[in-house]
C-alpha cells in the first residue's frame, strides 16, 4: 500500500479551495488502484492532512501525473 498525503494550515479556505479539494478528490477516486482516503486534524499544531491510499505505485504516480492534479501546483501561491 502507498499514501499521498496533502497538509494545510487550517484558516478560512474560499470557494476556490474548496472546489479544488473536491476536485483533486474526484480525480484520486477515479484511479484505478485508489482504495481510501481519510483527513486527520491536528488541532494544537493548526494543521489537516488529507491522506489517500493506493494499491500500488503506478496508482499513484497515475494520480501524481494527472493534469487535474499538476495544474493546483503550478497556480497556487504560498
Amino acid at each position: 500500500m502507498y499514501t499521498s498525503t496533502f497538509t494545510f494550515a487550517q484558516g478560512d479556505y474560499d470557494t476556490e479551495f474548496r472546489a479544488l479539494n473536491r476536485a483533486i478528490a474526484q480525480i484520486a477516486r477515479a484511479i484505478p488502484g485508489y482504495l481510501d482516503e481519510e483527513t486527520w486534524e491536528n488541532a494544537a499544531a493548526g494543521l489537516i492532512s488529507n491522506v489517500y491510499y493506493w494499491e500500488s505505485m503506478p496508482a499513484l504516480e497515475q494520480f501524481l501525473n494527472d493534469p487535474g492534479h499538476l495544474q493546483p501546483q503550478h497556480t497556487r501561491t504560498r
